[in-house]
């Protein structure tokens, strides 16, 4: 459907100004009204955290915390990082925390592919690398020679 164009010449004095003011003002106060009425019914979306990385957001790590009084940020044991130039509360959100990576990616599920590595921990491996472990003379050597000279043990004597 095509809007017909307005043959409206422009207002040339203050007078048609206003009066071409005017009536836009009445019109827009009925669309304001009709907007807020059919709206309504409609969910807050300011309201709501809908930021794209808040769908990510992880609650259980929470991001730093907050001194509520001056008094705690004067009796402060935080931790000192030796390796970050500037001394601040908020050690993980430094410039040289990030250029050392140190600072872990915490979400709900994997957004980078570098949180792959070490996102499960390992399946067969008990000792994580370091040393030798005995899962595989657990697991394949056979056993049961052993145990070969105590014979079968029952409750019950033999010729009873």
């Amino acid at each position: 459907m095509k809007i017909p164009k307005a043959e409206v010449p422009a207002p040339l004095t203050s007078f048609q100004c206003d009066a071409f003011k005017s009536k836009v003002k009445t019109e827009l106060k009925f669309t304001y009204q009709d907007a807020t009425k059919r709206s309504s019914s409609l969910p807050d979306l300011h309201q709501v955290k809908n930021a794209y990385f808040g769908f990510f957001k992880d609650e259980r790590h929470p991001v730093s915390h907050e001194h509520r009084y001056t008094y705690d940020q004067l009796k402060d044991i935080s931790p000192f990082d030796p390796k970050n130039p500037k001394e601040t509360y908020h050690i993980r959100h430094t410039e040289a925390v990030r250029k050392r990576c140190d600072a872990p990616l915490r979400t709900r599920w994997m957004v980078r592919s570098s949180q792959a590595y070490g996102w499960m921990p390992p399946i067969d491996d008990p000792k994580y690398g370091f040393g030798r472990g005995n899962l595989y003379h657990r697991d394949a050597m056979d056993q049961s020679h052993i145990n070969a000279g105590e014979g079968i043990k029952t409750s019950k004597p033999i010729g009873a």
